[in-house]
């Protein structure tokens, strides 16, 4: 079945009849079976191509996981040599630091107890510079992107399931054998 339609230059060309068309018509006339048929093929094509989409995103997640594990790999040699290169000249640097403002606590009220109580505070406010900075380091190794990343992925599956289960017919029956 063929019709006559003008392609850009304005000569005919055969067209066939869209396959929707025939679609529509030949539902018309099926049977009951073939349309319980047709319906399990449209929703076996649904589940191959939900399959397609985790596919993908499995791929693409472990090759994120991949690239981030050889980020954190690559960030315990920077932690380690941060820890043991930097960590003796700071110190000592904080240390003539804190003595000199401790002194000049001390010179000015001209109470010991202020100079010490200024140097334990500034010793304070030094360590609690020193966690963040841990922590920021050890951050990375808990692999966050990853994480955030699959936790889309499994949200995603969750969307896609939910949306298939309610568009199916209002009178189909559930599966047997559940228990549930």
């Amino acid at each position: 079945m063929t019709e006559q339609r003008k392609d850009e230059s304005g000569a005919s060309k055969p067209r066939s009849v869209d396959s929707e068309e025939r679609a529509a018509d030949a539902a018309e006339t099926r049977s009951p079976e073939e349309s319980a048929a047709s319906r399990l093929a449209d929703e076996f094509h649904q589940a191959v191509a939900i399959g397609d989409s985790i596919m993908g995103c499995l791929k693409s997640y472990s090759e994120l996981l991949g690239l981030e594990v050889s980020l954190a790999l690559k960030s315990i040699p920077a932690l380690i040599g941060s820890w043991l290169l930097l960590l003796p000249a700071i110190l000592l640097t904080w240390l003539s630091l804190s003595v000199l403002v401790a002194w000049v606590a001390y010179s000015v009220s001209d109470i010991p107890v202020v100079g010490f109580l200024v140097l334990f505070v500034m010793q304070v406010m030094l360590l609690a510079l020193m966690w963040f900075g841990v922590k920021r380091y050890r951050r990375r190794l808990t692999l966050p992107e990853s994480r955030q990343q699959l936790k889309t992925i499994i949200q995603g599956v969750r969307n896609e399931f939910s949306e298939t289960s309610t568009t199916k017919e209002p009178g189909a029956e559930p599966p047997q054998g559940s228990g549930r």
